[in-house]
This record gives structure tokens, C-alpha cells and sequence, in this order.
């Protein structure tokens, strides 16, 4: 009889460790992007909602409410900022008639990395925008 040994050789691992590499290096990428977009969504969905709590304010007290902090006179009920990656805040241009909500990548999470679509802001009229971390103008994050 004959002992045969089995296993891997030194080759064929590193070819192996290579293939994994390239793939790493093509995936990651790809899935940041996926997750900065994602978080974008997220932003923009809690924007609308809080467009809707506005117009149920406005419904319910004939004028927007004037602050978005929770227990603050004037605040929209229903409204919770749980969100780890943008800050949201009223316009400075925001009255009891009118509104202008923001949402800003909050400074030191993982996408402020997403200098293409840095705030994202919608208004009483339906209005939305986006800007750059530069405050540019941007067409392509709504």
C-alpha cells in the first residue's frame, strides 16, 4: 500500500486567495453604493412623511407646524428622526404658512461619504431638491 497525501498545495491556495481578492475588490464597492443608496431612500421616505404630517398639522390647526422636535409648541405628532445617517430640520424660510423640510448627512457616519447627495429637501408645494457636499445643485438623487 501506498500513502497518498491529500490537501491543498501552496499554489493552488494563493490562486484561490487571488480569485477571492479580485472578487472582494469588484463586490465592495458595488455594495457601498448599494447601501448609500438605500440610506438615501430612506431619507427621502421620511421626508414625505413628515410632508404628511405637516398637511395633517395644517388640517387639524390651519397653519404648519414650526418646529420638528418632539414636544416643542407647534411640533408634528407622529414625527420620530430615527435615523442614523441624516438629520432633519425645518428651512429657515419656514413659517406658519409655509415649510421647507431638510434632510442632511449627519457628519461622521458612513455616508457622509455620499458627497453626490449630501441634503434633500422638499417644500408645502411638493417641491424637491438635492445638493452636493459643496451646496451645488444635483438632478440625479430624487
Amino acid at each position: 500500500m501506498t500513502n497518498k497525501q491529500t490537501g491543498f498545495t501552496l499554489v493552488e491556495l494563493m490562486i484561490v486567495i487571488a480569485i477571492v481578492g479580485i472578487l472582494a475588490g469588484i463586490g465592495y464597492p458595488s455594495y457601498s453604493a448599494y447601501i448609500m443608496n438605500n440610506n438615501r431612500n430612506d431619507a427621502k421616505t421620511a421626508l414625505f412623511k413628515a410632508q404628511l404630517l405637516q398637511e395633517q398639522f395644517y388640517l387639524d390647526n390651519r397653519q404648519y407646524a414650526t418646529s420638528l422636535t418632539v414636544g416643542v409648541a407647534n411640533t408634528l405628532s407622529g414625527w420620530d428622526d430615527d435615523s442614523d445617517y441624516y438629520s432633519f430640520s425645518l428651512g429657515a424660510s419656514s413659517t406658519v404658512n409655509n415649510y421647507t423640510i431638510i434632510a442632511t448627512v449627519e457628519a461622521g457616519s458612513t455616508q457622509a461619504n455620499d458627497t453626490n447627495c449630501a441634503s434633500f429637501t422638499i417644500d408645502n408645494f411638493g417641491s424637491t431638491a438635492s445638493m452636493n457636499s459643496e451646496n451645488a445643485a444635483t438632478a440625479d438623487c430624487w
